[in-house]
């Protein structure tokens, strides 16, 4: 997963008030100010069904959250093959934290009885449910993970689950489960972020107060004159943890990213920080996860550099391995927080009381 906040390194004002962590102000009208977004083309609503409404059933816990993720082909076999030599490892490890009460969607009948079987993770497959999908204008988007991504929750919320998306290199520490429940009800969207003091939790997006448009702008026209529309620094909020409630508003959110995805000029990533954009403080609620629990890698190994004693005071429920050396990373945090015993036959780090 690309970095959301790169951009947003340097930036010099910290947001944290009373233990919450608001979402970023947004520019009123941006969007429209750049011009640089085609109208989108109308999604065709997408539904759970019978099947898929047995296997949420089967994952989702008491408060009805579903916890899920996606594994298509891609056609990407450098970015394939770097999940690939860890996935065992991190499935062993969700499996440790929900057994089964874990869905991956897939795309190939081999590909489920692999997730079921060698994993132990519930996995779906349905050809009527991807044809249904991939249809009219989304019918290019088979192999991207980013719409499966999107199309999988509009399923979920549809049946009226809360629901987690996750990445795949998600190395677990604990359920998170129990803390999204507490979250405010009124929100229906709540973004991770990997812009922020992995010591305290304070998180930097911002320069001089505000989003920097002309550095943007200027960043944009360095990427061979692309519009800044498609910067996927624009926005701190890392589509690989998201957290969204089965309210009418997220669910048209959710449909608005697929439609920018398809419609273009932008990933799907940058097609939901665009959608954000026109949305949030609107017609969506928007909120950040606090990055203690909901951790990303380079924030969190930073601070466990500066001091070991980090791990002591902050016990992440996941770190998102969101690196290129996703090995090396997994064995450097494993030497914190450890291994479940039941794991440790894959050579990473040592056990603990998982």
């Amino acid at each position: 997963m690309v970095s959301s906040c790169r951009l947003c390194a340097a930036a010099a004002l910290i947001l944290r008030t009373a233990g919450d962590l608001r979402f970023p102000d947004y520019v009123p009208g941006f969007a429209e100010s750049e011009a640089c977004l085609p109208k989108v083309s109308q999604a065709q609503p997408v539904f759970s069904t019978t099947e898929l409404d047995s296997k949420l059933q089967q994952v989702a816990d008491a408060s009805g959250i579903v916890v899920f993720s996606v594994f298509v082909n891609t056609g990407d076999m450098t970015e394939e093959s770097r999940f690939a030599a860890q996935l065992e490892h991190w499935m062993c490890r969700t499996r440790s934290v929900f057994g089964r009460d874990f869905l991956v969607f897939v795309d190939s009948e081999r590909s489920r009885q692999r997730w079921e079987g060698d994993y132990g993770i519930t996995a779906f497959f349905s050809r009527s449910w991807i044809q249904e999908v991939f249809t009219g204008p989304s019918k290019g988007e088979i192999h991207d993970s980013n719409y499966w991504r999107w199309a999988a929750m509009e399923s979920i919320l549809r049946a009226g689950y809360t629901s987690l998306y996750v990445d795949t290199d998600i190395l677990w520490i604990q359920d998170a489960r129990p803390h999204l429940e507490a979250l405010q009800t009124d929100v229906d969207f709540f973004g991770s972020c990997d812009a922020y003091d992995g010591r305290n939790g304070s998180i930097r997006w911002f320069r001089d107060g505000a989003l920097n448009m002309d550095h943007l702008r200027e960043e944009a026209r360095l990427h061979d004159g692309e519009s800044v529309c498609c910067q996927g620094e624009l926005v701190p909020v890392n589509a690989g943890v998201i957290f969204m409630r089965p309210s009418s508003a997220a669910i048209s959110a959710v449909q608005r990213f697929r439609e920018r995805i398809f419609s273009g000029p932008c990933w799907g990533q940058a097609a939901m920080h665009w959608s954000l954009f026109e949305l949030c403080g609107s017609k969506l609620s928007c909120e950040m996860l606090d990055p203690l629990l909901f951790a990303s890698a380079s924030p969190l190994r930073s601070a466990l550099r500066k001091d070991p004693q980090t791990a002591s005071r902050a016990r992440p429920a996941l770190i998102h391995l969101d690196v290129s050396a996703k090995g090396k990373a997994t064995q450097y945090f494993e030497g914190f927080f450890g291994t479940p015993p039941a794991c440790a036959k894959y050579g990473r780090g040592k056990a603990s009381e998982l």
